[in-house]
């Protein structure tokens, strides 16, 4: 049991600090808008990848699959007639082949490892989207000419980041543009960011950012995951022949330019 409650802790304290992001890590207003409007006639039955309280309720009815029972718990705004989540691996899902008219997820895909994750999701996104039916996932992409993670320091002691999420997303497609590979340990994103900022008062001073917000990278602290930063032509390279993407804007928000909108239809 002790081993159990270990495991769940880390988990625990970085749901409750998502609660307290911001975009674009979290879905801005903006994208919640392009959501609907490209859901349009497919928001029937929507299959929702993760828990993200912005898109519970999109769908005429939306069904959530997460991993994870805290964020569920934690995150997800609760079960009604028209949403419901459910507890789900995306790489194998918990639905009949052709039972949801579109599905659709907010940075989904980057808590993946890629490939082989890409691969395995849109495989079971095409089983499970009936003929006809539209995905839409939201993705952090990284610049072909991605600034170094030199660059993203001095912008930020400089006042030119405007919060502690994009702080985090620049740092780690940094990391990624630095290393030449998709994938980045989220402890890897945390020893950066010490490095970089050894001193957070400083990083405070120059940012105006409470201590609580330049202390949501120790988060990381205990994770063990891996989370992944392909560029577009990357991403594009996993898209199964049976479906056609295209990319659409997300908004005007601060690093919008590098969260499109995947959209692929059936």
């Amino acid at each position: 049991m002790d081993a159990v409650c270990t495991s769940l802790a880390p988990w625990t304290s970085f749901y409750r600090r998502w609660r307290s992001s911001a975009p674009p890590l979290r879905p801005h207003a903006d994208v919640c808008e392009q959501v609907r409007k490209h859901l349009a006639s497919h928001a029937d039955r929507v299959l929702l990848l993760g828990v993200t309280p912005e898109l519970a309720d999109v769908g005429v009815q939306t069904f959530a699959i997460d991993t994870s029972e805290r964020a569920t718990t934690i995150i997800w705004p609760g079960n009604t007639v028209a949403r419901r989540a459910m507890l789900g691996d995306w790489r194998q899902l918990p639905c009949a082949n052709g039972s949801v008219s579109a599905a659709i997820g907010d940075g989904s895909l980057n808590c993946v490892e890629y490939p082989s994750g890409y691969g395995r999701i849109f495989a079971e996104l095409a089983r499970v989207v009936r003929f006809g039916g539209r995905i839409l996932i939201r993705v952090y992409v990284t610049p072909c000419a991605c600034e170094s993670i030199a660059a993203v320091r001095d912008a930020a002691l400089a006042g030119r980041v405007g919060t502690i999420d994009a702080l985090k997303l620049r740092l780690a497609m940094a990391i990624c543009a630095q290393q030449g590979a998709a994938n980045v340990a989220v402890q890897e994103i945390l020893r950066v960011f010490n490095r970089e900022f050894p001193d957070r008062s400083v990083l405070r001073r120059a940012t105006g950012w409470t201590e609580e917000m330049v202390e949501q990278p120790d988060a990381y602290k205990d994770l063990p995951e891996i989370y992944s930063f392909p560029t577009w032509m990357e991403l594009l390279a996993c898209v199964p022949r049976e479906l056609t993407p295209r990319q659409v804007g997300s908004g005007t928000y601060e690093l919008a330019e590098r969260c499109p909108l995947l959209v692929m239809d059936l």
